[in-house]
């Protein structure tokens, strides 16, 4: 009976500094994305409900970002430590949602008129519309690498919240034609 007290209490140890390492807290981090935890719909939510949107459309919206987030691929391709503070370098992969949101604003460049009211002024409800289907529909997608930094505090790993750039890569509507 020791021994198997032993050696779950051995397990429960090993287990728990398994998961207190950089390399993990970024997974742990990531995979939030993927199923979509009670922080990632907390957040979609307020995304969602911030950007202006009609109800179709800002349940068009939160059908994009969860599509973007469950499909979200990740590796982690590099972690150094030094002291109290951690780099892991990881490649994701996304939905490149900047090329659709690009290819949407050429169109209406090219086609406002497909966006007029009966009264042939811009309807921006329908143009969101417009544009929040093509970004459903869209299956191109594009490679980041992001550095994620961590600082260890009371013997646990922190990850450092991303900033907007390294979200925007993430949310995959990171501008790469500037950079």
């Amino acid at each position: 009976m020791k021994k198997i007290i032993l050696l779950f209490m051995f397990l429960f140890l090993f287990g728990c500094e398994l998961s207190n390492n950089p390399s993990s807290k970024v997974s742990a981090y990531l995979d939030n994305y993927n199923v979509l935890s009670d922080e990632v719909l907390e957040n979609i939510e307020v995304k969602s409900s911030n950007e202006g949107l009609n109800n179709e459309n800002r349940n068009l919206y939160k059908n994009v970002l969860k599509r973007e987030y469950e499909t979200l691929k990740y590796d982690i391709k590099d972690v150094s430590i030094n002291g109290n503070q951690a780099k892991v370098i990881a490649k994701i992969n996304v939905i490149d949602l900047y090329k659709s949101e690009e290819e949407t604003l050429e169109y209406l460049a090219s086609y406002s008129s497909e966006f007029e009211d009966e009264s042939g002024l811009f309807n921006n409800d329908k143009f969101n519309n417009y544009r929040l289907k093509r970004m459903l529909d869209s299956n191109d997608r594009v490679d980041y690498e992001v550095v994620f930094n961590l600082n260890k505090k009371n013997g646990e790993w922190i990850l450092v919240e991303p900033g907007r750039e390294d979200l925007e890569k993430i949310h995959g509507l990171y501008n790469y034609e500037k950079n």
